[in-house]
């Protein structure tokens, strides 16, 4: 390994892991590394690939990076280098990489619809003394989001969730949820749930307002 390359000794993990796992160092084989710091001189494309998949950015398009970072380097740790001429290495890392951002996009929708569910009130009978920072900004939320279950239809909620929690556009938003969602139910889903919650009515639930 190249005392020179900074990249190329990057350790990849996934958000959110504990630091005691993820600074977990494995060196690589010679022929292995070689593969990794070639792979990964292909950052900025694979960062483009996500923008392109799922027209997000910032903290989202870093997030899926890391993950098809971790994921090359764990293969490489446990089967050695890829069986594979140059070109064809970099055709396996795009398709890790597409195949990440679509699971992202995956996931993301999956928790739209459990806003739109009940399971943010299962986190107030847990039996656990010590919740992970996600569960206990869940069980922060839920009396909020019990109030935007009631004045929000499930759509407009969905759409909320996934334009102001993950800055996604309309046309994303549509094909993300597919069935009867178009760019236009989604704008109007949009409006309709964000004027709702500018009124009095639901700013005196949320708290937001003071009852005079």
């Amino acid at each position: 390994m190249s005392g020179s390359n900074n990249e190329g000794r990057r350790i990849p993990r996934q958000r959110g892991t504990a630091p005691e796992v993820a600074i977990r160092i494995v060196e690589l084989s010679p022929e292995a590394q070689l593969q990794w710091e070639g792979l990964y001189a292909n950052a900025r494309s694979v960062r483009r690939i996500a923008y392109y998949i799922t027209s997000l950015d910032g903290w989202a398009c870093d997030d899926i990076a890391s993950r098809v970072w971790l994921a090359i380097y764990t293969r490489l740790k446990r089967g050695g280098p890829l069986a594979m001429g140059m070109g064809k290495t970099e055709a396996y890392l795009w398709a890790v990489a597409r195949n990440e951002s679509y699971a992202y996009l995956k996931e993301v929708r999956e928790r739209a619809e459990s806003f739109v569910g009940d399971d943010l009130y299962l986190l107030d009978t847990r039996d656990n003394a010590h919740p992970s920072a996600e569960e206990q900004s869940l069980a922060d939320l839920a009396p909020a989001m019990a109030v935007l279950r009631q004045e929000f239809s499930d759509l407009q909620l969905k759409v909320f969730v996934l334009a102001e929690g993950y800055g996604m556009k309309a046309p994303v938003i549509a094909n993300l949820l597919g069935g009867t969602a178009t760019n236009q139910s989604v704008r109007d889903a949009l409006r309709h749930a964000r004027r709702k919650l500018r009124s009095k009515k639901v700013g005196l639930r949320l708290g937001v307002v003071a009852n005079e």
